[in-house]
């Protein structure tokens, strides 16, 4: 793999500013990098108080010697994900954001071990990562175990990473059929009240589900499953 960091200098000034550069390898790899309009280098000034000038392949990182330092490492770890073929997006500079802050390793090292486990979920139509260690055992127990529960707050991936799994064994041939449950937790009116026949009654609920499916199989090829009761 191309070393993202070819060249890293440091200059004082009259007013004693510290300048970092980088060099990288790939131009169109820093195109991705630098996002839309530079918004991902504007999202790196404003979280470490640095100014970041772009010239070629070359940035220029002006400011606090330690906090450039902190963005060198968020910029090597972004762009060595790009080298491997997965995109950058938003969570994934504030996931690299929070890694430095804390003083941890960066994502790229932990993916590392994530791939001699098979922590890499591959479907039809995009690959998931585990991006913490609470889901990254989730993702194992699912792998490993008949029946797992994933206990935990709204928004930190239980669902979506069972479907993920579901999804990959069930391309891969381990599995037949995929079973779609939820609890119907109402609000406000009774399930039997609401119009349509059971499978109208209950897709409300199902939302969640269909939504990760979608994110994972083509159109067509979700609603053949559906139609022929593969789900």
């Amino acid at each position: 793999m191309a070393q993202s960091v070819l060249t890293q200098t440091i200059h004082d000034n009259e007013k004693l500013e510290k300048s970092t550069q980088l060099e990288f390898a790939d131009n169109k790899l820093l195109i991705d990098l630098c996002g839309e309009f530079d918004r991902n280098l504007a999202e790196l000034e404003n979280k470490f108080s640095i100014q970041i000038v772009r010239r070629g392949n070359l940035l220029d990182l002006i400011g606090d010697k330690f906090s450039a330092e902190k963005v060198c490492r968020v910029l090597t770890a972004l762009y060595q994900r790009l080298e491997s073929g997965k995109l950058v997006e938003f969570s994934d500079i504030d996931r690299e954001i929070r890694f430095v802050l804390h003083g941890k390793k960066s994502s790229t090292d932990q993916m590392e071990m994530f791939s001699n486990g098979h922590f890499e979920i591959r479907t039809r139509k995009k690959t998931v990562e585990p991006r913490t260690k609470a889901q990254r055992d989730f993702v194992q127990s699912l792998t490993d175990n008949e029946l797992a529960f994933g206990i935990g707050p709204a928004g930190t991936g239980k669902t979506y990473l069972a479907v993920a799994v579901g999804v990959s064994k069930f391309i891969a041939g381990e599995v037949d059929k995929i079973i779609l449950s939820r609890p119907a937790v109402e609000a406000g009116e009774k399930l039997g009240y609401l119009p349509g026949d059971m499978k109208d009654k209950v897709d409300p609920y199902m939302q969640p589900l269909y939504d990760a499916l979608n994110d994972f199989l083509p159109a067509k090829q979700l609603a053949k499953l559906i139609e022929e009761k593969n789900y």
